[in-house]
């Protein structure tokens, strides 16, 4: 039993590690993404090609599928790491049988299209109002200069 314990920490210690360095690995896209569009922005109004405003446009998309990638992934890893939390739990419990999940891996599937959907929701706008905005901003400036 104590084994089972050490092992439900162990793989919760892991989940937490990955869940912290893809949530780095997201904020890393979503910074490089606003880096090169406000470079290719600036371009615009020093050349005077207002055309150049859309690939600014065109890229946030580009990094914006990106990042969900990033975030669907992560968002396995977070219900993994739940499911070894609820084991944990049981241990403290002294549950006489602790509920292990089915896997303790770091399999992941690929994402589907609802789990990519479940990120544009109202309650996760922090995630995609910015890439929104590097969107439609080009896009008026383009109007407005072209």
């Amino acid at each position: 039993m104590k084994d089972d314990l050490e092992i439900a920490l162990k793989a919760w210690s892991v989940y937490q590690d990955l869940i912290r360095d893809m949530g780095g690995a997201a904020w890393k896209i979503k910074s490089v993404c606003f880096t090169v569009s406000a470079g290719i922005i600036s371009y615009g109004f020093t050349s005077g090609e207002s055309y150049v405003f859309l690939v600014a446009s065109f890229l946030s998309l580009i990094f914006l599928m990106l990042e969900s990638g990033f975030r669907c992934l992560q968002d396995q890893i977070i219900n993994k790491s739940l499911e070894i939390e609820r084991t944990i739990n049981g241990f403290i419990a002294h549950d006489d049988r602790p509920v292990f999940p089915d896997s303790v891996g770091t399999d992941l599937d690929a994402p589907r299209m609802s789990d990519l959907r479940s990120l544009f929701s109202v309650n996760r706008f922090l995630f995609w109002l910015p890439y929104l905005i590097l969107f439609v901003v080009p896009i008026i400036l383009w109007q407005f200069f072209g």
